[in-house]
């Protein structure tokens, strides 16, 4: 329920707050975003490090709702309003980083999101943390994203002990 409530929010807020008409200028950084959350769900599908709503199939749609519809919508809301000044960008940033870990809150008190295999609530905070600048960077330096995910991703794989012979 929670989910659906935050789908329906986000989906308001980026209606009303970010620029649409430009949408096509952060297509790009919405589709690095959803390949790697779907890199994230590739790799982790024997070991998953989180779930929404625990762990059946039904669970899998909620996550595609999560990578497919809600954090598109925070990206375009994240990049379209990103503020000139580094005092006001390091603000933003945070702003981002607490408003999804408050999210990430909501969905664990109400049991719709699970942990496993070593990951947190603290992980996920740790997540943010460089995401949102992932997200930035990508917009401005797309290879580099590309690179600095691609290394994230391998420093994930080798600590959470994730086997991708199963894959």
């Amino acid at each position: 329920m929670t989910l659906a409530i935050m789908q329906i929010v986000f989906l308001g807020l980026c209606y009303k707050w970010s620029d649409w008409k430009n949408w096509k200028l952060y297509y790009p950084t919405m589709l690095f975003y959803i390949i790697g959350n779907l890199t994230e769900d590739i790799i982790t599908c024997k070991k998953p490090l989180w779930l929404y709503y625990g762990s059946t199939s039904i669970d899998r749609l909620a996550d595609y709702l999560f990578g497919f519809l809600i954090f598109p919508c925070v990206v375009i809301l994240f990049l379209s309003k990103y503020p000139k000044g580094k005092m006001k960008q390091i603000a933003y940033l945070c702003a981002f980083i607490a408003m999804m870990s408050f999210v990430e809150i909501a969905l664990y008190i109400h049991g719709e999101i699970q942990y496993y295999n070593g990951w947190n609530l603290w992980w996920s905070v740790l997540l943010y943390i460089g995401v949102f600048p992932l997200l930035r960077m990508h917009y401005k330096h797309p290879i580099w994203a590309w690179v600095i995910l691609f290394s994230l991703v391998t420093g994930g794989v080798f600590y959470f002990k994730i086997p991708l012979t199963d894959l």
